[in-house]
């Protein structure tokens, strides 16, 4: 009877846990066990979202399971990891789908200087794809259920100025080529989802002092996000579509 009662007290417990999850805003972030990523959980967390942060490897993700976060384990190119997500966040809502992770890729050749057309590399170059051009496509595809079952669901691809084809040709061939990918994600997701409630943007964060954008950047994360933040929040069905700039400005393709 006592055994009865412990597994009863604890359902109840389990099942106010999700209800009081549910009634917070919740947001997805790839890639936010670091840079952009942990930031955008910092904050989102202190204006009262559940955030569910992704890692590759939850159990070294210190610094994003103390902002609160619920923590889950995802490689964004991986099928079984993706599959995975999506059992675990069976019947739950999502209001926001940030698609944050990201992968540089090949600016670098070893002894070859500056990667350029006649040192790259087709691995590299898939490599980055993987993650930033067809990790937003899967990501999106399994949570769609989710983000369903939420009032005004939005989705955000992080993006760059360097996928402009305005912008001067830069050597970071592998990213600014697969975040123009991206950016194709994006207009193909609006055109699906926006008559069934979505807003869907891409959005360039600028140039971050993160591992990725170096200290040579002029922007900190907790600047570019704190722009970033408010911005996604007012979105409606008008800004669906569009390349955004972290400053509220919108970009040229």
């Amino acid at each position: 009877m006592k055994t009865f009662a412990l597994h009863f007290l604890c359902t109840l417990s389990l099942i106010g846990s999700l209800l009081a999850q549910d009634a917070k805003p919740t947001v997805l972030i790839t890639g936010a066990n670091r840079g952009l990523g942990l930031e955008f959980a910092k904050q989102f967390a202190a204006k009262g979202y559940h955030v569910i942060g992704t890692a590759r490897s939850p159990e070294k993700a210190t610094e994003l399971k103390a902002t609160g976060s619920e923590v889950v384990k995802l490689d964004v190119t991986s099928e079984q990891d993706i599959a995975d997500l999506a059992e675990s966040l069976q019947g739950r809502r999502l209001d926001i789908l940030l698609n944050n992770a990201g992968y540089f890729g090949p600016t670098l050749s070893v002894g070859k200087g500056k990667a350029n057309i006649h040192n790259l590399t087709r691995e590299e170059m898939l490599n980055c794809f993987k993650v930033n051009t067809m990790g937003p496509i899967f990501i999106t595809q399994a949570l769609l259920p989710n983000l369903k079952r939420s009032k005004s669901p939005k989705i955000i691809n992080i993006s760059t100025r360097s996928s402009q084809l305005s912008v001067r040709p830069g050597k970071a061939w592998g990213y600014s080529v697969s975040k123009t990918g991206v950016n194709m994600v994006t207009w193909n997701l609006h055109g699906e989802l926006t008559k069934k409630g979505f807003v869907v943007i891409s959005l360039a964060p600028g140039h971050n002092k993160t591992d990725m954008g170096t200290q040579r950047a002029k922007l900190t994360p907790q600047e570019s996000i704190g722009k970033m933040i408010p911005l996604i929040e007012n979105l409606t069905k008008k800004d669906s579509g569009k390349f955004w700039y972290y400053d509220g400005s919108i970009l040229p393709w």
